[in-house]
């Protein structure tokens, strides 16, 4: 009994690391982390998390790019639309937002006025932009996005979209393609 429960949580610890539909961290830094998730369609996510309960996220696929904001004790109602003011040392600029999940807002949802420019933030985020400010409409205090600290991940962000380019296909070795 005893080599059959230690068999069972051996097998519940040892997972593979990216199984269907996980994410597979590739690296971090300063609380921001660069990951790929193999979903369906696959996605790099590059996510700022503070640690207390609130993180951004930058997906990006082969044809959307989101930017999500969630906070664990946010409880929205679906179909929720709403507005959030962005403000960096040059600019203020006030986006959409819409419901994602009862955690979740999604700026510059598809379709949404100046949507085309999240590709343009993320690449922009890694030559050194300023800190964005986000105050949102109702009672949540503003919040500050450390733009400033993602440029030392640019290498493996880059790594995470040749790989989604690439149709994340696993090279199998065979005889032909390791012959020695």
């Amino acid at each position: 009994m005893k080599i059959l429960t230690t068999m069972v949580l051996m097998a519940a610890v040892l997972q593979p690391v990216a199984a269907l539909g996980e994410t597979e961290w590739m690296g971090g830094a300063r609380q921001w982390s660069v990951g790929f998730a193999s979903e369906q369609p696959a996605y790099c996510r590059l996510l700022w998390n503070s640690e207390l309960g609130k993180t951004m996220e930058f997906r990006q696929s082969a044809t959307e790019t989101f930017w999500l904001v969630t906070k664990t004790t946010w409880d929205i109602p679906a179909a929720t639309k709403t507005e959030v003011t962005l403000t960096d040392r040059n600019a203020t600029k006030v986006v959409a937002a819409e419901f994602f999940d009862k955690n979740t807002l999604r700026l510059w949802p598809v379709g949404s006025k100046g949507s085309g420019g999240l590709k343009k933030l993320i690449k922009n985020s890694f030559a050194g932009t300023p800190d964005v400010q986000l105050t949102f409409a109702g009672d949540e205090g503003d919040w500050t996005l450390p733009l400033s600290r993602v440029d030392q991940l640019y290498p493996t962000f880059a790594q995470c979209l040749k790989r989604l380019e690439a149709g994340e296909k696993t090279k199998q070795d065979s005889a032909s393609s390791k012959p020695f």
